[in-house]
């Protein structure tokens, strides 16, 4: 017995026929149009799982070649500071070796003090350098300036009370206290006035140089005579400038993460630059200088000179460790920009459509499609007379 097939079927079938081949070239025409092979997870999943990997893996070198120019910039602010600061430190030099020469008068000395001064100030300024509004030479207290300038003032007693200086007596050095550092962290409430600027100390009724001396350096005065000590036994009222170096820690380490695993450091501390309180450190050879100038003090004048290597010498160490790291970054991008082209290809071998293939496969299976119309309609022009 013969089965009989009926024109609904065909039909049918004619129709599933068309759809699969016109979704085969819909699938090839969105290849085309997007570049891409894959369309969705189920198209190829292997592929999927390794497109993704790739692409985590480029994503990673992105984070790490943004880390690697973040660090070169801030390396280059630091650079450009250094050799300002270099430069300041020859012409200061060059100004100390002048005022060393004993045919200089004490005003042609207080002169070139003047100078200094100005040299000095900007010095502070480069101290602050900031680099996206965070201080460079301040460790990882980034928001915190690391040395800034005050107006100081001291009130000297006979017995020590809170913010006041203790008298020490004739000729017996006496510590100076700020009363106007009421921020500082120290149990007694105020800070020791460190690095007072020469030529700004005034002591009410006295005379620098023959009712007091002072210790610029470490921040002290010294009553010379009877009539000053009674006077300050009595509370007399100092006032000064100082440069102060913040309490907080300015010596922590800034890292940047340049390859997996790897880090890199970019930042010199204060301490690194200007040297400690421990050390002859910078602000103690321009202070020493200042003095012999303004002063007309040659021979602190020169004493002062090899001070003033020393700071040199220690900030052309810290340019040296800076250029070496911009080095160690600049090696590490190269690295990574191999890394991301040859990751990239990776990725387009699996992801990216081959289009001399994709457009081969379009016109065959365009021309399958026509073919499949052409036949379709042949197939169910028959009428029903056909069949009888």
């Amino acid at each position: 017995m013969s089965t009989r097939i009926s024109f609904g079927q065909i039909s049918n079938r004619i129709l599933e026929r068309l759809f699969q081949n016109y979704g085969k070239l819909e699938d090839i025409q969105q290849q085309l149009a997007t570049g891409k092979r894959i369309q969705k997870a189920s198209d190829n999943p292997v592929s999927v799982s390794q497109s993704m990997g790739l692409r985590s893996e480029i994503d990673q070198y992105s984070s790490f070649q943004r880390n690697i120019n973040d660090g070169l910039a801030y390396l280059g602010t630091m650079d450009t500071t250094l050799q300002t600061a270099n430069n300041l430190y020859q012409n200061m030099r060059e100004r100390a070796i002048q005022a060393s020469n004993d045919s200089n008068s004490a005003d042609s000395r207080f002169f070139i003090g003047k100078e200094v001064r100005g040299m000095f100030d900007q010095m502070v300024a480069l101290s602050n350098t900031t680099f996206k509004g965070e201080f460079i030479f301040s460790g990882t207290n980034t928001q915190e300036p690391p040395y800034s300038m005050r107006s100081g003032e001291a009130m000297v007693k006979t017995v020590p009370g809170l913010l006041d200086s203790p008298f020490g007596g004739v000729g017996v050095p006496s510590p100076l206290y700020d009363i106007q550092a009421t921020d500082s962290g120290y149990t007694q409430g105020y800070t020791t006035a460190k690095y007072l600027i020469p030529g700004t100390v005034r002591a009410d009724g006295l005379t620098e140089g023959t009712d007091f001396t002072v210790n610029y350096v470490q921040g002290e005065i010294t009553y010379l005579t009877p009539a000053a000590a009674a006077a300050a036994a009595a509370g007399i009222r100092v006032t000064f400038d100082w440069l102060r170096r913040s309490e907080k820690d300015l010596d922590g380490a800034q890292n940047r993460e340049i390859e997996e695993g790897v880090i890199a450091r970019i930042n010199s501390t204060a301490t690194e630059i200007f040297g400690n309180e421990t050390q002859v450190n910078a602000w103690e050879a321009m202070i020493n200088l200042l003095d012999g100038a303004l002063n007309n003090k040659p021979g602190k004048i020169r004493s002062a000179i090899d001070d003033i290597d020393t700071a040199m010498h220690r900030q052309l160490g810290a340019l040296s460790t800076s250029a070496s790291r911009v080095l160690r970054l600049e090696s590490t991008q190269i690295r990574n920009d191999e890394r991301t082209i040859y990751t990239t290809k990776l990725q387009s071998d699996v992801e990216d459509v081959d289009f001399a293939k994709a457009v081969s496969d379009f016109n065959m299976q365009q021309a399958i499609y026509d073919a499949s119309l052409k036949m379709g309609a042949r197939a169910l022009s028959k009428s029903l007379v056909d069949f009888l």
